[in-house]
């Protein structure tokens, strides 16, 4: 009776093992020296009858004995074995020359190096930073059906959180300070659920005092993405069709589009979607304005909390000015917050100021807070710092560390997610 193997090696072939990569493992260089390498190998050889241990002639190729020399297996010549090991890449040494710098402090750069993701209902595969994130959780009281909620990934790391230890803020001096340059001490990102059960950024009272035990600081550890995850455009209009997409009325709200919901889930599998019923999930019908004033009251706390830090010059990350020119003259600058009389909202949306004769920076972003942030947070940030409440142009300013780069990003972000590229009749009538 023959086997047939036919059916056996095409499983393997549709479940993609024939075509998966070699894992090589990397050894550090010392361990590929001759010397190394020999002393391996002679470690597994042992003694002989005579209680003399036993050593390689790496140049003759022989092993001694008691009864005299011996041919070695290939497998134990040092030259053999180096052939066959991957030296380990050294690690990247300090960044060097002017323009690695400042790309390393690009918040753009970084954010079109992020993985890219797929939108299912818009077909669009980008860097997963233009995508919004939703993850399916189980809630706190009506357990019977998952619920759509945003993940992490937009609000992690924009207030920066502490660990209590050397490099606390309470513990740096000014000398050190100065010695750093404009380096910001390291953040260690945070998400706490509220009462409501929803994951929002750090407070102010997390930041200035971390959570002890026993009268030992704790860990603070960023909270993880939830077993099934998914991504789709980060556009108020694309949450919208989902929110609003059929038109049919239920008590009090639309009823969302459940082919468009379905889609999230459409290429996942696994153990943990293959559990969920597609028509059994919950998408709230206010999505799209949930997400809105999230990312609102995030970018509204970053930056009072940017304007009233104690331990820093005033200019430090947030420097206000008195006109359009003076923007240009400002060191360190990132975007410009500008809160503005008026609101237009196509212009708004792709505003930019041009800075002539420099090499580095000459095109920045241009923030309408009064259209981005809506008037109810705008009023919040006047009421909360001196800053904004006595000026009309402020400059957010670059700064080394992970959550200003977020910071820049969550603002472009936010407009992003607001953008019209035509007017509506509704603009023109607000215009006239």
């Amino acid at each position: 009776m023959k086997r047939c193997t036919t059916v056996c090696s095409g499983r393997f072939r549709v479940a993609g093992f024939a075509n998966q990569p070699r894992r090589w493992v990397s050894y550090d260089k010392s361990a590929l020296t001759k010397e190394a390498l020999l002393q391996q190998a002679e470690s597994q050889l042992g003694h002989d009858v005579d209680g003399n241990p036993l050593r390689i002639d790496p140049d003759a190729k022989t092993v001694t004995t008691a009864v005299g020399s011996l041919p070695i297996s290939p497998i134990m010549d040092p030259a053999w074995m180096k052939a066959g090991r991957r030296e380990k890449k050294r690690d990247p040494g300090m960044i060097s020359g002017q323009f690695r710098k400042k790309l390393s402090n690009n918040p753009f750069a970084m954010a079109l190096m992020t993985p890219p993701r797929r939108c299912t209902n818009t077909e669009s595969y980008l860097p997963r930073y233009f995508l919004q994130d939703f993850e399916l959780v189980q809630h706190p009281e009506k357990t019977a059906q998952p619920w759509w909620t945003p993940g992490p990934s937009t609000f992690d790391s924009i207030v920066p959180v502490y660990n209590p230890g050397p490099y606390s803020p309470t513990s740096h001096t000014k000398a050190q300070e100065d010695q750093s340059g404009n380096a910001e001490v390291d953040q260690i990102p945070a998400n706490i659920p509220n009462e409501n059960g929803v994951y929002t950024t750090a407070t102010e009272s997390s930041i200035v005092k971390p959570s002890t035990v026993d009268g030992q600081p704790t860990e603070v550890e960023s909270r993880h993405h939830a077993p099934i995850t998914t991504y789709c455009l980060s556009r108020k209009s694309v949450l919208q069709a989902i929110s609003e997409g059929t038109g049919e009325k239920v008590p009090g709200r639309k009823k969302p589009n459940r082919n468009l919901i379905n889609k999230l889930l459409a290429v996942r599998n696994g153990m943990a979607a293959s559990n969920v019923k597609f028509n059994n999930t919950v998408w709230r019908s206010d999505m799209a304005d949930f997400v809105l004033n999230h990312q609102r009251r995030t970018v509204v706390d970053a930056l009072i909390h940017r304007a009233n830090r104690s331990n820093s010059p005033d200019s430090r990350f947030l420097q206000s000015v008195a006109t359009w020119d003076e923007v240009k003259t400002v060191d360190n600058r990132g975007c410009v917050l500008w809160l503005s009389d008026k609101v237009d909202p196509v212009a708004d949306s792709f505003a930019t100021l041009d800075v002539e004769n420099v090499k580095y920076w000459n095109k920045m972003p241009v923030h309408n807070l009064t259209w981005l942030l809506g008037e109810e947070e705008v009023q919040r940030l006047r009421e909360s710092s001196e800053v904004f409440r006595d000026n009309q142009l402020v400059v957010l300013k670059l700064w080394k560390s992970e959550s200003m780069r977020k910071l820049h990003l969550l603002l472009w972000r936010l407009q992003g997610y607001q953008a019209q590229m035509k007017r509506s009749d509704k603009d023109d009538k607000d215009k006239l």
